[in-house]
This record gives structure tokens, sequence and C-alpha cells, in this order.
């Protein structure tokens, strides 16, 4: 076994970055010496100020392509104020821009497929990020404590979102999420205060636990027909929560999912057959002065079921889910185009008003 051991080291060596990093022109790399590359590293004294990483260096008269910014390479450089980029790289590290608090905007170029766990966690002066669409997933927590995160651009190449991706985003009032994304991980936009309007798109079958948990500016939500289950406190503590729709294709609602959502009005279930519903799902949201709407073959079976019969009405849904009004007759109103933008208005056709579809003609 020992032998092999050694056997497997002596191939692997060749491949490795070179034994200490070595310091070009203020920033250090690793060189791997058989693939003639370079990765971004660490700097022992911390990088501050601008930071411009070339497409490649020469050491020692041999040529190395920049391709990576390994893990960590900027941990904590609380100094650093703006980093360029350069096309040559194609992966970003865990960690590698965590608690870069004065960063204020970044640009990652097209050539980026990888983009780790991470790696820009607590940059809390970010205020904007467009995400190339080279990348096909978000890790865990990629942008979470990104305080003063306004916009964020999810491009149609991303399938996942990992769990705690844009966590406490606090200053990030809207999101979409385009229809290439199947999985959105655990508490991925959760204590995300600010945020009034998500769009969740049809891609998605599960909406993870606590997901959009302490969204507290968030006054309505429509869960696509896609979607089969809701996580553990999904929603709770939504307390600007009024209106929910919950697609036909719903089969469990877990514990708490929408719990401590006080000012809870309105909801809509589509499902024919009564979803599996944990008897605490609407814990403390008051759904006994709240109206259920249900398709009217299933009115009966939600009177009896926990938590349902638990509502202060049940009523049949308008199976469309669409309300046709003049327009002289809104008033009061909170108004939302079908992308989840705020209006002042509402504009000719479908709207969402008070968290219901409307067609104003």
């Amino acid at each position: 076994m020992k032998k092999q051991l050694v056997l497997l080291a002596m191939i692997l060596l060749p491949l490795v970055a070179s034994a200490d990093p070595v310091e070009i022109n203020g920033i250090y790399y690793n060189l791997i010496s058989k693939a003639k590359q370079a990765e971004v590293t660490k700097n022992p004294n911390k990088y501050t100020g601008s930071v411009a990483i070339p497409e490649k260096v020469t050491y020692e008269n041999v040529e190395y392509p920049v391709t990576s910014i390994g893990n960590s390479a900027f941990y904590q450089c609380t100094g650093l104020t703006s980093i360029t980029i350069p096309n040559s790289v194609t992966s970003i590290g865990d960690y590698a821009f965590n608690f870069c608090s004065k960063l204020t905007s970044i640009t990652i170029p097209n050539s980026v497929t990888s983009i780790g766990n991470y790696a820009f966690d607590r940059c809390s002066s970010l205020t904007s990020i467009t995400i190339p669409n080279s990348v096909t997933s978000i890790g865990d927590g990629t942008f979470s404590v990104c305080s003063d995160l306004t916009s964020v651009t999810i491009p149609n190449s991303v399938t996942s979102i990992g769990a705690y991706a844009f966590s406490s985003c606090s200053s990030l009032t809207s999101i979409t999420i385009p229809n290439s994304v199947t999985s959105i991980g655990d508490r991925a936009f959760n204590y995300c205060s600010g945020l009034t309007s998500i769009t969740i798109p049809n891609s998605v079958t599960r909406i993870g636990d606590g997901t959009f948990s302490r969204c507290t500016d968030l006054t309505s939500v429509t869960i696509p027909n896609s979607v089969t289950s809701i996580g553990d406190y999904a929603f709770s503590g939504c307390s600007g929560l009024s209106s929910i729709t919950i697609g036909s294709g719903i089969k469990y609602i877990e514990s708490s999912a929408f719990a401590s959502c006080p000012e809870l009005t309105d909801v809509t279930c589509y499902a024919e057959n009564v979803p599996s519903t944990d008897t605490d799902a609407f814990k403390d949201s008051y759904i006994e002065y709240a109206t259920l709407h249900v398709p009217a073959s299933a009115v009966n079976a939600y009177k009896v079921a926990d938590p349902w019969k638990n509502f202060k009405s049940i009523i049949e849904a308008n199976p469309t889910g669409i309300k046709t009004i003049e327009n002289t007759q809104i008033k009061n109103t909170t108004i939302y185009d079908l992308n989840g933008v705020r209006q002042s208005v509402p504009k000719k056709g479908i709207n969402i008003i008070n968290g219901k579809k409307v067609v104003i003609k």
C-alpha cells in the first residue's frame, strides 16, 4: 500500500502547482508546471486598492496563461476596492472574495464557467452583479450577506441555485429566476427583507426549506403548477405576505411552510386533490380570518382536511385565475406586471393586482 501511495505521488507531482507561490508584479500565483497554467492565490499581506489580473504571466522565461482564481485568494481583503478579471480565467474558487467588504462592483467575464461556494459572501458593498451566460450553477452562499446588492441578473444558462446563495441580501428588491433553473437550494433567499416580488419558473419542482423565509416585504407569491412540494419554513416569517397562489401540481406542504404570515388574507390552491399538509403549515398566520379558493370539485374535501378546514371561508376558485375588470375600478392597489416588476398604474392586458391576475380592458 505504501509503495502505491509513493507511486501515485510521483505521478501527480508534475501536475501540481509550484511548491511556493510566486509573486509577479504584486500578484501571487500557483504555477502549474505541466499544464503551463497560473492560478491567482493569496497575498500574505492582503491585496488592497485596485487589482488587475493579467491574461498571462512569464516566470523564468516560461509563459503561463492565468486560468483560475484559487480558493480564498482574496479572502478578507477588506482594502480591495476593485478587481479586473481577464477572459483567460475559467473558474473562481470557493471563498475567493469572501469578506471583501469594500468591493463595490465586479465584472465576471464570459470565459468563467464555475463560481465556487461562498465566493462573494459578505461583500457588503457590492451593489450589482451580472452573471455571465457561461455559468451553469450558482453555488452555496455565493452572494450571501451582500447587504448592498440591489440588482442581479441570472442568465438562462443557470440550472441550479445553491443553498443560501442570496441569503440576507437585504437590499435586493426583485429577482427573476429563468426557466432554465430546475433546483433552488434551501434558504437561498431567506432574510432578503427588501424583496417585494419573485418570479418562480415552471421548471422548478420543489421549493426548499426556508427558501424565502423572513422576506418581510414580499406581499404576494405565485407558485407554478410544476412545484410538487414546499419545504419546511419555506415562506415563514413573511410578515407582509397577503396573497398566495399555489399551482395544481402541489402534493406536499411541509411544517410551518407559511407560518407567521399575519397579513395573509387570501389563498388560492388549484390542486384538485388536497395536498398532504402539515397541521402547522399556516401556524400564526390567522387563517381563521382568511379566504381559501379551491377547485369547485374539491371544496368539500378541503372543508374537512387539516389545516385547510380552519380557513374562514372556502369557496370556488376562478378556473383561469384571471379576473376581468375596467381600468377605472383600480384604486388603492399593489400592481405588478407578469415579470414581477412593480407598476404605478395597471397596463392593458394581464396584471398582478393585490396578488391576483387581472385583465385590464
